[in-house]
Formats: C-alpha cells, structure tokens, sequence
C-alpha cells in the first residue's frame, strides 16, 4: 500500500513539475526518475530489500537482472519430462511461422514442428504442473515480489526448444498490458547455453530509450493500424539508437537453471543459429503485477477471465485455453 501511494504522490499535480517516470506512459517505481532514492527507502525499511540492493540497482540502470542457479536442475529435468510425455496428446498449443501476415498461427503442438527456430509452445505452465516450479521458483517470485510491490501474475509462456532467432524488440510492442509498463519477464535457461545456438542477446540499458509511439499515441503495435513499415522502422531504430548511446550488446552464456529477468522496454532479441543441430531450450514468461491485467482480457468474456492463484501471490492466466 506505501508502494501504490508513493507512486501516486510521485506523478505529481503540476502540469510543469517535471515528469517523474522515464517512460510518459509511466510504470513501476523502478522506472521512476528518482528510483534509486526510493531503493534507498525501501533498502532502509526492509531487510528482503537490503539483501537484494545490488541486483535492484542494477536492475535499474540497466533493465535486466541475472539470477544464477533460479531454478533447480531436478525441477526443470521433472518439467522436461513431463512436457515430452504429453506431446502426442496433449490439449497443448503451439505458434508457429508462416510465410503470410501476421507471420504465424497457433496449431495444436502435436502439428508443430519443435525444432523450427520461431516454433513456441504456448503456456505450458496451463497444462503442465511442473511448469510453474519454474516459472515461480522462490528467487524468482522474490525479486518480481520486490519489482511489483505485489504478487505476480503469469499471463504468457513460450517455450522454445531451438533459439528463437527473433529480432530485436520490446516487448511492449507486442505484449500488452492495460498499463504497458508495468511488466517484466524471465528467461530460464533449461539447459546449458553454447555459442552458436542461437544466444538470447539484449542492449543492457535499452529499457531507457524514448518512447516509439505508434500513430503517434500507442506503445503498442496494431499492424491494422500502423502498418509494417513503421514496425519494421521501430526494429531498426532500437539497434541505430541503442549503438548511438553506446549501450553494449550481451549475449546470455546461461548455465542450466539461470534466470534472466528484464525490464518491460528492454530491447532483446535471438542471434542466429551457426550450429543448426544445437539446441536451445528455454522458457520464457510474462508477468504483471496482480493487479494489472493483460490487454486480451478485454476481448474475453467475464467467465473466461479466469486467474488461477498457485500460491499466495503467484497467479497465472491463459488467453489460449
């Protein structure tokens, strides 16, 4: 509650007080102009965030966070078995690349192709129990916990059995949320990453970037309404302006059971695969505090918008099942 009304105090009244947040579409208190002074506060206050100080910090001013050995090896060993015994008939989805806009289409996984590099499974953590062991581990839910002020809801998985080969992006151009900012997202590495298997790469600081408005209001991308050369615009410009403020490319070496976590503008992509009989598994997670809620909520019907609580603040939804 102390969270929420800092926030609101901080957005101030003015019409020429300065902007408090980064971003003119706000977000999280650590988006805030001044987040390094409420970590300051916060660290004071609470010994969970004394602990977690460095990594908050560094969150922070450069989007991104690494969290070594999230995950337990035996926990993702449980889910990769169980995944690959539910294959054949699982009620389980997939996305897959087609050579049409929008550039894919969902397809029941047992018609996917698991080791195209754009093929992702979607929301395992619906259908498959263990799924959310990772997707919750403790050191994850505590510094999403940290990030949000509240708990945490899970609203889409990806699970990628090769690199995705993606360009790079933000994700608030394609995952949306009634408020755009107030998102992160984890990247657990299901096996050891090795070079040439089509590496996660991101532009540390990236998440600092102005704002690309689409129609000149929206954070989002409609390819209705924008079309996709202002998208493929957008693309390019995070790679010109990323360059132009020095921010250092990375490449995730993750070692099994290591987590990324990153900021919700965080320019990230896939590198290309060298080695096409690597694999890369991984699984990928979207989140917003409890209570924010995905955009796709809009469209559903009230019974379909269903929350379903793990444990005490941590939650998951599904637009696909």
């Amino acid at each position: 509650m102390l969270g929420r009304i800092l926030d609101l105090m901080g957005r101030g009244t003015r019409s020429d007080a300065p902007p408090v947040y980064h971003s003119r579409f706000g977000g999280l208190w650590i988006d805030r102009l001044d987040a390094k002074q409420v970590l300051d506060e916060k660290a004071r206050r609470d010994p969970r965030m004394r602990r977690l100080r460095e990594k908050l910090a560094f969150f922070i001013d450069n989007g991104y966070v690494i969290l070594e050995k999230a995950v337990d090896p035996r926990a993702i060993d449980r889910y990769l078995a169980d995944l690959a015994a539910s294959v054949r008939d699982s009620a389980l989805q997939a996305m897959v690349f087609v050579n049409r806009m929008p550039g894919y289409a969902v397809v029941p996984l047992a018609d996917a192709n698991l080791a195209a590099p754009l093929t992702k499974i979607l929301d395992t953590y619906v259908h498959v129990a263990s799924a959310r062991e990772l997707i919750f581990a403790p050191a994850i839910e505590e510094f999403l916990r940290a990030v949000f002020e509240e708990g945490a809801l899970a609203f889409q998985g990806l699970h990628f059995e090769k690199g995705s080969t993606q360009s790079v992006h933000q994700d608030t151009a394609y995952v949306v949320c009634e408020e755009p900012m107030r998102l992160c997202a984890s990247w657990i590495a299901l096996e050891d990453v090795v070079p040439g298997s089509g590496e996660l790469f991101y532009y540390a600081g990236s998440h600092r970037l102005p704002d690309w408005l689409y129609s000149g209001q929206h954070k989002h991308f409609a390819l209705d309404r924008d079309g996709n050369e202002t998208h493929l615009a957008h693309l390019q410009s995070l790679h010109d302006r990323s360059k132009e403020r020095g921010l250092a490319l990375q490449r995730f070496m993750a070692r099994k059971g290591d987590a990324l976590i990153w900021a919700a503008d965080l320019a990230h992509g896939g590198s290309q695969i060298s080695d096409p009989a690597l694999t890369r598994r991984s699984l990928v997670t979207h989140y917003a505090p409890e209570s924010n809620a995905p955009h796709w909520f809009r469209g559903l019907p009230e019974g379909k918008r269903v929350r379903v609580t793990v444990r005490p603040g941590c939650s998951y939804c599904t637009s696909y099942y």
